[in-house]
Parts: C-alpha cells; sequence; structure tokens
C-alpha cells in the first residue's frame, strides 16, 4: 500500500499540466514579429542603421525580413508543438525577448534620427 501511495505521488510530480498558449498569446507573437519588421524597416532609412541578422543582410527588403522570420518560426513553432512543448510560459518568454527588439529598435530609429542622415 504504501510502495503504491508513492508511485502515484512521483507520477503527479512528472506531469505537471502546462496552459496552452491562448488567443493574446500568438495575437501578441505575431504582433510583436511584424512590429520587429517594421522598426528594422523605419531605422534602415538611416546611413548608419544596418541589420546585424547574417540570415538577410545589412539592408534586406521587406519581403525578405518576413520571409526569413516565416522560414524559421514556423517550423520551429510546428516542431514544439508536435512534442507538446508550446505552452503559455513559452509564449510569455518569447514575447518578452522580442519586446526587448522592438525597443531596441524604435531607440536605434530615434538615435538615428539625431545623428544620421536618411538614405
Amino acid at each position: 500500500m504504501i510502495e503504491s501511495q508513492s508511485k502515484e505521488n512521483l507520477n503527479q510530480l512528472q506531469f505537471t499540466p502546462s496552459e496552452l498558449p491562448n488567443t493574446f498569446d500568438w495575437t501578441l507573437f505575431y504582433t510583436l514579429q511584424l512590429a520587429d519588421i517594421y522598426t528594422t524597416y523605419r531605422g534602415l532609412k538611416y546611413d548608419c542603421v544596418k541589420e546585424l541578422n547574417p540570415l538577410v543582410g545589412e539592408s534586406p527588403s521587406v519581403g525578405k525580413m518576413f520571409a526569413v522570420k516565416t522560414a524559421i518560426l514556423l517550423p520551429a513553432i510546428e516542431i514544439d508543438r508536435r512534442e507538446d512543448r508550446l505552452t503559455s510560459d513559452t509564449f510569455d518568454w518569447m514575447n518578452i525577448l522580442m519586446s526587448v527588439v522592438v525597443v531596441n529598435n524604435v531607440q536605434q530609429i530615434s538615435n538615428a534620427k539625431k545623428y544620421c542622415n536618411k538614405r
């Protein structure tokens, strides 16, 4: 009887339920991806700004940025979805990271307006 109870407790600890991403998680994720592309595009209008992502080059088009994001993110999300690793917590972290990226882009645009010339 004691052995049975301890096995049940161990199984409960091994499988903690995770909340699936909700509509807000997905909406914020896609909005931040688009905001990254938009703010990068705006920043690249200045001669002192260049894109640092080597996959798209120093001055990528909006289409190229969108294509690369899609080519990388969709398969990664699908793999995580199939392996039940796609959770609301995962989206929280991805969205925090992308928020930092977008804020950095906005700061770069602000600095470029002060110190650089438009192309």
